[in-house]
């Protein structure tokens, strides 16, 4: 696969300036389209097993069309000894500063959802793997959580997804009452299914409810 590169779809106005780990091979950003305004909010993609820059694209692109940063950090790069400093240039003062996760990548979401360095304002997963099960030949790393942060939380499930049974999904979702279950059409991939539609629908809905009171976002 060619080595990813930085998107730019509109000019950054200087309080946005890309640095160091954003928009090196690793990375894709995707400035809100308003570029003269502060975003609503700064988004962060982490990929799952078989996923790329391009599963996630559709998705991000209207995120930044609503007025989101959004930065994709691919799997080596979440899982590097420099992922602090890419989360940390990725985190926008006085608005809400989300990660966003799907299967693996939505593990990775919550293991640093509990480091106190750079605990997000909230997490949207996608497929949240709940069974130690293989999906696009892999088996992931980590093991399932038997419960969810005690922070904002969005779940986004595929209807007849056989790596996180919806059954185990509502579960974890009744673990923590900040956290709520979305049902879309499809299967475990959510973003490459009939539901990827809903994807940024429903980020949307939830990041601006956050806006509208339901949490303060950080202003580091």
């Amino acid at each position: 696969m060619p080595p990813l590169t930085h998107t730019r779809p509109t000019p950054l106005s200087p309080h946005r300036q890309v640095r160091a780990y954003i928009g090196r091979a690793a990375t894709r950003f995707w400035p809100a389209a308003d570029g003269a305004a502060a975003p609503r909010a700064s988004i962060v993609m982490m990929p799952g097993r078989g996923e790329d820059a391009a599963v996630f694209e559709r998705t991000a692109v209207r995120l930044a069309v609503d007025g989101y940063d959004v930065t994709y950090l691919a799997a080596g790069l979440a899982a590097g000894e420099h992922v602090s400093v890419a989360l940390a240039e990725a985190r926008r003062p006085d608005v809400p500063f989300v990660l966003f996760g799907s299967d693996t990548g939505a593990l990775r979401a919550l293991s640093l959802a509990g480091s106190p360095a750079l605990r997000p304002d909230a997490l949207v997963l996608l497929g949240l793997p709940l069974l130690h099960r293989p999906f696009a030949g892999e088996v992931p790393a980590e093991l399932p959580p038997r419960a969810l942060p005690d922070l904002p939380t969005l779940l986004i499930h595929g209807e007849r997804d056989e790596v996180s049974p919806h059954h185990m999904a509502r579960m974890i979702t009744r673990t923590v009452r900040t956290a709520q279950l979305e049902t879309v059409p499809g299967g475990h991939g959510v973003l490459d299914g009939p539901g990827v539609r809903l994807v940024a629908a429903l980020t949307v809905l939830f990041v601006e409810s956050l806006r509208q009171g339901g949490v303060a976002p950080t202003s580091r």
